[in-house]
């Protein structure tokens, strides 16, 4: 039987999207009839075949299409509870979850290096400990933190939120808490029951979609801080390894170093004095710091202070107007007034200093005394299409307009943070090529040069 994407109104003409399978258009019309819409068009998915025979290998996301069948189901009569138990059952995902197997890789990769040296030399037994310590217990370890925190933990709130919804039990802090950010703002608003509803079943899809290009961002973001630390682990490494031994080599000899020659040795010094407990101790830094830039790049913590650093936080700033843009869109096709979808979009932007600002221009709407308002970091929302009289014959057309205008802002804005991410990204690689190419560069002319002095003495 084919499936056809379609789109359909609802009694109040709200638009529905979603996917259905019928064996003609007006099987299609007729099974929209039994659900209160009404087709507006419809096409049909020539690759469902191509991916029913594929099940196995593309990604869930593609063949459940959360978005649209969880939008579909708040819209269309589908008690609430059902459709957030059926989410709680599908599996979920999170940048951190991902980052756990490159983890356990490298832990094992590092322990199986140590015990290769250790085998050849005899030395650095202590190494091949700490190595199998973190791969075969920290790591684990660690993957089930991760897990519980942003997997099971998720899970187990959607089934709780489901179970009282089914009782009919109001929401407490622990569960509300669970929701996005941008859903709770929508809840403590001054909308109505019938607008909170609606306006956050819409913006269920856009969150969906927004967490996946946030999740391209991060890792996008990441992927050159693990560059970064590994080859901080490797200089650190040849520092305490290699460059003191032929430090004791040149000893040895009473061989005159050069000035570069005795800056590497001094460096090797400093470091062989914290020995392998420093060693080991740095190692660990390095992926602290690259899971500590993970949660807070996955989270948002921090971001109003990073979107202050020039060209870098512009991406972040473009992430946080995306998500003002997304609440005004949604609120304002939804029948909101204008101040209350201003004053509840900037809520849920995670700045306060943009709360703040939309406040004031809330305010504004609401008493329309003249007074000259701006917010830098509202700066190319186009918020001035709010000062206008909303009444009239045209009014539904209008706020249609303005509604599809912060829709297509917010989806630009999305695509641009995640291509300033990786422009960003690959200036830094550029940056730690760059970096490690005069690191080893140096190494080897400082290693060379009293060798090849001393070779001089002895010809």
């Amino acid at each position: 039987m084919p499936r056809f994407r379609y789109e359909s109104i609802d009694p109040k003409g709200v638009p529905i999207h979603g996917s259905l399978d019928a064996a003609d258009v007006t099987v299609l019309t007729e099974l929209l009839r039994g659900r209160g819409q009404t087709l507006v068009s419809c096409s049909e998915v020539s690759l469902n075949a191509l991916i029913d025979q594929n099940k196995s290998t593309l990604p869930r996301l593609y063949q459940l299409r959360l978005g649209e069948h969880l939008r579909e189901a708040l819209l269309t009569g589908l008690p609430a509870h059902e459709a957030v138990r059926a989410v709680a059952a599908e599996p979920l995902s999170h940048p951190m979850i991902g980052m756990i197997p490159w983890l356990q890789a490298t832990a094992t990769l590092a322990f199986l290096g140590s015990v290769g040296f250790w085998r050849l030399t005899g030395t650095y037994q202590l190494a091949v400990w700490a190595t199998g310590i973190f791969a075969i217990v920290v790591v684990p370890i660690l993957r089930i933190v991760v897990t519980t925190m942003y997997k099971t933990r998720h899970r187990q709130l959607l089934l709780r939120l489901a179970n009282r919804l089914e009782a009919g039990d109001s929401l407490p802090d622990s569960l509300t808490m669970g929701m996005p950010n941008e859903v709770q703002c929508v809840m403590k608003s001054n909308m109505t029951d019938d607008q909170k509803a609606r306006v956050s079943a819409e913006l269920v899809p856009g969150l969906l979609g927004g967490n996946l290009l946030t999740q391209q961002f991060v890792l996008t973001i990441i992927g050159p801080l693990i560059v970064m630390a590994v080859v901080a682990v490797g200089l650190y490494t040849t520092l305490l390894f290699v460059v003191t031994k032929f430090g004791e080599i040149f000893n040895d000899f009473g061989t005159e170093l050069p000035a570069m020659t005795s800056m590497l040795m001094s460096l090797a010094s400093f470091v062989e004095g914290f020995g392998l407990t420093g060693w080991v101790l740095f190692i660990i830094a390095a992926m602290c710091a690259v899971v500590f830039s993970a949660v807070c790049l996955a989270t948002g913590w921090g971001a109003e202070t990073l979107e202050k650093i020039p060209v870098f936080g512009m991406m972040f700033r473009w992430s946080m107007q995306s998500k003002v843009a997304r609440i005004l869109s949604a609120s304002i096709r939804n029948g909101c007034s204008y101040s209350e979808a201003l004053r509840t979009a900037t809520a849920g932007s995670g700045f306060a200093s943009v709360k703040d600002h939309g406040e004031l221009i809330a305010s504004e709407l609401d008493s329309r005394t003249g007074q000259a308002l701006t917010a830098r970091k509202l700066s190319g929302l186009p918020l001035s299409m709010l000062f206008v009289t909303d009444s009239g014959q045209t009014e539904s057309e209008r706020r249609s307009a303005i509604s599809a205008t912060f829709s297509n802002l917010s989806d630009m804005l999305q695509s641009a943070t995640l291509g300033q991410g990786r422009l960003l990204a690959v200036m830094t690689q550029f940056a730690v090529l760059c970096f490690t190419g005069f690191a080893i560069g140096f190494g080897v002319i400082s290693m060379f040069l009293p060798l090849i002095r001393l070779l001089n003495d002895l010809s």
